[in-house]
């Protein structure tokens, strides 16, 4: 069964909430359902993604093409809307790479990326799933932690139930208590494992 292993990160620019949930799913299957509209209603919300070709129900719009992905030369990031029913969740899609990674800004919560990263085992790929949470310092980081981070756990433990996983059952109060008190660590000491909040918008921090 797979669980999620949460932590602070510490980056030169901010820290980071750092979610991993290791998914014995290969890289291109659990990409094809992240990006997926009609899935993703199933763990967390359905959405529409609208850029200067129109909307559209997944979310790679960007591509490969960094410069416009990265708002360089000043064009408008594309828009993303979530729908939760009574209300709309609005935000920018900041950067997506396909089968890699996709960075978002939503209101209410600040900058959150998904990276994707391929694993090899004994018995065929896996996944390792990286969600992240950016924050200015570790005080904001911790206070986004205590109120958001069981949400997010949740809904990426539902998320690798989509995929046809057994997910390790977590209550509130211990999602509550976890979240309350997570573990420090240097961006020194990582080896890349939040590279989608870090390399592609420089820690994502920098506002």
């Amino acid at each position: 069964m797979t669980t999620t292993s949460p932590r602070l990160v510490n980056w030169e620019n901010g820290t980071d909430l750092v979610i991993e949930l290791p998914l014995a799913v290969d890289v291109a299957t659990v990409w094809a359902k992240l990006i997926d509209s009609e899935t993703a209603g199933s763990w967390f919300a359905s959405f529409t993604v609208d850029d200067a070709a129109g909307e559209t129900d997944s979310v790679d719009t960007p591509g490969d093409d960094s410069d416009e992905a990265n708002g360089d030369g000043g064009e408008s990031q594309p828009g993303i809307t979530f729908d939760l029913g009574e209300t709309r969740l609005h935000g920018e899609i900041l950067s997506c790479e396909v089968e890699d990674h996709v960075l978002v800004e939503l209101e209410d919560f600040g900058v959150l990326g998904m990276q994707l990263l391929a694993l090899e085992l004994t018995d065929g790929d896996a996944t390792l799933l990286i969600f992240t949470q950016s924050a200015p310092d570790v005080e904001s980081a911790r206070l986004k932690a205590a109120d958001f981070g069981p949400m997010w756990d949740t809904h990426l433990r539902l998320f690798a139930r989509v995929l046809g996983l057994d997910v390790v059952e977590a209550g509130e109060e211990e999602l509550l208590a976890l979240y309350a008190d997570l573990e420090l660590e240097d961006s020194e000491a990582e080896n890349g494992a939040s590279d989608a909040s870090a390399s592609e918008d420089g820690g994502a921090n920098e506002e």
